[in-house]
């Protein structure tokens, strides 16, 4: 099997695994995790734009949803899907290469890698979000390093598929 394959093939092996875990296990976990991770930006204020609002970020090609919303100081998963004010969809792989800045939103958005739908304003605050983060700063080192180096090996096996030059 060669290497592209291989990358490929990575969401039919998590999919099953993503059916077998309970709902209030991956709402719980993501919750305290994102909670943990932006806890400067939620008390900054910077994250106020999520108040009251939900987002559902998807992840396509494992069949995962999150559905988020910012109550008092604290990101809330919420337990059942819920009309979402705005959505934000993307295969896996797009998504690592956001978050570890490999490719910028507005290249995934324009060669429809990236799905805004809903709320036009709240989404285009969530990408523009999504584009500061510096995920070296918020992981734990050796989590940042197998993370990047895994992102770069999607970027060299997918990165035409996108069109990230």
């Amino acid at each position: 099997m060669n290497t592209t394959n291989w990358v490929s093939s990575i969401p039919r092996i998590i999919r099953p695994i993503n059916k077998l875990i309970p709902n209030k296990f991956i709402n719980f976990g993501s919750e305290k995790l994102l909670n943990l991770l932006f806890r400067e930006e939620i008390s900054s204020g910077e994250l106020n734009f999520m108040s009251g609002k939900i987002i559902e970020i998807k992840v396509k090609d494992i069949d995962l949803s999150l559905f988020l919303t910012l109550k008092g100081n604290q990101l809330k998963s919420l337990k059942s899907p819920v009309e979402p004010d705005v959505q934000l969809s993307s295969d896996g792989d797009a998504l690592l290469l956001l978050i570890y800045g490999k490719v910028d939103p507005d290249t995934l958005f324009f060669n429809r890698k990236l799905m805004v739908k809903g709320n036009t304003e709240l989404g285009l605050h969530l990408k523009n979000f999504l584009d500061t983060i510096e995920v070296n700063q918020k992981l734990p080192r050796t989590l940042y390093l197998i993370g990047d180096r895994f992102s770069d090996f999607i970027y060299k096996e997918k990165g035409e598929t996108i069109q990230t030059s």
